[in-house]
């Protein structure tokens, strides 16, 4: 009986693709309606980014081993430390001290703003380890 490794990560390496269009369309779309009507749609953005991002990276990598899983789980959780970190003081300094803003209004960071930021701090966290461990081999 012989047993297959299954993988951690539910994504062909080719859905990374189809990440990068749905991160790029996004990133447009907030360009253009910026543009357009003068709006800054953040949650927009980050819902884009976010499903691009997902796909990004809980896709396999070209060697998807254990390295690679135990450098993108580490990665991630590091990401949600560091992200919550930073959505709860943002929150707490704008939101609950009450300071003024010469715009007026501050809204809170929403989900997927949040899930965004997660996401992109695991990516480059990802990369970056997987480079330097890369590059101290050869």
């Amino acid at each position: 009986m012989t047993f297959m490794k299954s993988s951690s990560f539910p994504y062909s390496y080719w859905i990374k693709v189809l990440g990068a269009a749905i991160t790029v369309l996004g990133m447009i779309s907030f360009v253009i309606k910026h543009q357009k009507k003068g709006i800054f749609d953040l949650d927009e953005l980050a819902v884009a980014v976010s499903w691009g991002f997902l796909f990004i990276f809980f896709s396999r990598e070209r060697t998807d081993d254990e390295m690679t899983e135990s450098l993108k789980f580490k990665a991630l959780t590091r990401a949600l430390i560091i992200s919550f970190s930073a959505t709860h003081l943002f929150n707490y300094v704008f939101l609950k001290q009450q300071l003024t803003v010469p715009d007026g209004v501050i809204l809170p960071i929403s989900v997927y703003q949040f899930f965004a930021l997660t996401l992109l701090i695991a990516i480059c966290t990802f990369y970056y380890q997987k480079h330097r461990i890369t590059t101290k081999g050869e």
